[in-house]
């Protein structure tokens, strides 16, 4: 009778604890992170060789987790978090291109061309005129707003980038705190359901994989230890890198330190074509930005520092000396020398940080950018026109156009990664990926910059074709500044639009006072010219992508919205593979309230039933001690 006593009263503490496990799970049902619990019961060993049972005991309180599921999900997770911070800043652009019938930079290029062929119609109305000077800084401005735009966005991105890794950072160690006290206190329920929240929420960031195995915890991000020995917390940091553009161009024949083969004229890698020498007479000018020029004339006497020894002589220009007369006009010229800076081949650095070339003599030009990073990107060519002795342009090559070194040239770039200990890592998923991809000029899957550079291509193309022109028929002409520096005829100059890229495109309204008959039947040819290139050559047909300006912007809004609804498509189906696991994953750990008040009915049952028996055997023991002899 005692030992069923015993048996009853270790059923009613089991039942008791399973009541309150009961309440917890439903008191924690909409609790983040928290998984339901089970009552772990267990028969109890025996002390000796009686037959009869002891009762039962509690082992203990468990989570219901699986944890390949759980790894799953983060993976999932991190992923959807990429396509769905990618939809949302392709979103932000996409407003940015919104148009309308009557607003938006086509309706404002369609008054722009309006304007001028008002004004063609009557090019003595002061009217038109004024007409036509505020429709092209409108123009202009529409472009530079719409480039804005996007430069807005992607500053946004990047005070978001620091603001994540922030969290990242807080995320780790608040991880590296709750592993501390799961090593003082051994595993608490509680303490592992937060761990676990913490991991989640932090694969919305980026990729996570974690180890687990034998107490010892492990956590990457992007294949770099961020966590390690349970505690040891290494937080993340963003990186910013910016490099010099820097163009290289071989202008005379010479034994140089590069190939002497090089980008020239219109046909990039022209093997066929070998830097030449010139006679005295001919003119041999830089260009930058379709905005500022210097020349240098064979035979012209130049004084400078020819040697770089610190003595200034005056010497004739030569074919052995045109490179640095170049650089000497670059670098004196006031409007290049604030942005860029010209070198007689490659140089060292010496004690003070100066860069220091060999000036003994001519090597290659090299031009670079004073600062880095892709702001302060520019475009430059060298135009070259040719006289013979008697002071007459050449009637075969009489003008050509040099291009930079593709193969020996470098683009500006501006870099933004995230590292840990100084080391970069490359994240494959999360927000955090979606973000640095989109902020590095170097990453092939930067939108931001897809956009920037298609529209500095459709400035370049703007201000090349509205500069010079030269006229080849009645109603035929060889389009643009770049065009005409390498072909025959009497070049026309108009200087309307100025610039090779938004932040450099100018409208020169003063210019308009000055437009001839010709000259705005020539602009009138823009609005229909479906021929014109945007690889920022000269405009000579042979472009493999050609479209008028219209076509070519439209072409634009089309990429930026193509963009947004195939992360949109992708989103989506990522969304829906975590949602399968998410749906699977929470059926076996969230707390179902039919589940559990069934639960509850049958541990309270077993609870008063093991009381009854208490109770019946406590009257039993109670008659026992009250019979008398």
């Amino acid at each position: 009778m005692i030992s069923t006593l015993s048996v009853s009263q270790s059923g009613l503490n089991a039942a008791k604890t399973a009541v309150e496990n009961v309440s917890n799970n439903i008191a924690n049902e909409n609790t983040p992170g928290y998984k339901k619990r089970v009552v772990q019961v267990s028969e109890l060993s025996q002390m000796d060789s009686q037959f009869a049972g002891r009762g039962v005991g509690v082992d203990g309180v468990y989570r219901i987790t699986s944890q390949y599921m759980y790894d799953k999900l983060i993976s999932e997770n991190s992923k959807v978090s990429y396509y769905d911070k990618l939809s949302s800043m392709l979103g932000s652009v996409e407003s940015i291109f919104k148009e309308t019938i009557d607003s938006g930079f086509t309706a404002d290029l369609n008054r722009y061309y309006q304007s001028v062929e008002n004004l063609r119609a009557n090019p003595s109305s002061q009217v038109y005129k004024t007409a036509l000077q505020n429709q092209g800084k409108i123009l202009v401005e529409s472009l530079q707003n719409l480039y804005s735009g996007v430069e807005t966005q992607q500053a946004n991105e990047k005070k978001g980038l620091y603001a994540n890794v922030d969290g990242v950072n807080s995320i780790l160690k608040e991880i590296g705190s709750i592993n501390e006290k799961i090593q003082k206190y051994g595993e608490n329920n509680d303490l592992l359901d937060k761990r676990d929240q913490l991991e989640l929420e932090l694969s919305s960031y980026v990729d996570v994989s974690v180890s687990r195995e034998s107490g010892y915890y492990e956590l990457k991000i992007g294949g770099e230890t961020a966590i390690s020995s349970n505690t040891n917390v290494r937080t993340m940091n963003v990186k910013e890198e910016e490099t010099l553009q820097k163009d290289k161009y071989t202008l005379v024949k010479n034994t140089l330190p590069i190939p002497t083969v090089y980008d020239a004229l219109k046909n990039n890698n022209d093997a066929t074509f070998s830097p030449k020498t010139y006679n005295n007479g001919d003119i041999v000018t830089y260009k930058l930005n379709n905005e500022s020029e210097v020349s240098v004339t064979m035979g012209e006497s130049i004084t400078m520092d020819w040697d770089g020894d610190g003595s200034v002589t005056t010497e004739a220009v030569t074919n052995s000396n045109l490179t640095r007369a170049l650089v000497y006009r670059i670098n004196s010229n006031p409007n290049m020398k604030d942005s860029i800076t010209a070198y007689n081949g490659d140089y060292s650095i010496d004690a003070n940080g100066n860069k220091v070339t060999k000036n003994t003599q001519d090597n290659y030009l090299r031009i670079e950018s004073n600062a880095g990073g892709i702001a302060n990107k520019f475009d430059g060519r060298i135009s070259i026109q040719k006289f013979d002795d008697l002071g007459t342009p050449v009637s075969e090559e009489a003008r050509e156009s040099i291009y930079r070194n593709e193969s020996q040239s470098t683009d500006p770039e501006s870099r933004v990664y995230i590292s840990i200990y100084d080391k970069g890592i490359s994240a494959k998923s999360g927000i955090i990926k979606a973000q640095v991809e989109n902020l590095s000029s170097d990453s092939p899957n930067n939108k931001f910059q897809v956009y920037f550079d298609k529209l500095d291509a459709f400035a370049q193309t703007l201000g090349d074709i509205t500069d010079k022109y030269i006229k080849t028929g009645t109603d035929t002409y060889i389009y643009g500044e770049a065009a005409s520096d390498e072909s025959l005829g009497v070049i026309n100059s108009v200087g309307l639009f100025s610039g090779s890229s938004i932040k450099t495109l100018k409208f020169n309204d003063s210019l308009v006072n000055e437009l001839t008959q010709e000259k705005l039947d020539y602009l009138a040819t823009m609005q229909w010219n479906n021929d014109l290139s945007y690889d920022g050559k000269a405009q000579t047909g042979t472009s493999t992508a050609k479209a008028s300006l219209s076509e070519f912007f439209r072409d634009l809004r089309v990429t930026v919205s193509a963009d947004k609804e195939s992360v949109n498509f992708l989103k989506d189906t990522q969304a829906g593979v975590k949602m399968s696991i998410k749906s699977s994953y929470d059926q076996l750990t969230k707390v179902d309230k039919d589940n559990e008040m069934l639960d509850l009915m049958k541990f309270q049952a077993a609870y008063t039933a093991n009381a009854k028996i208490i109770t019946a055997i406590d009257e039993m023991l109670q008659t026992l001690l009250g019979l008398k002899r």
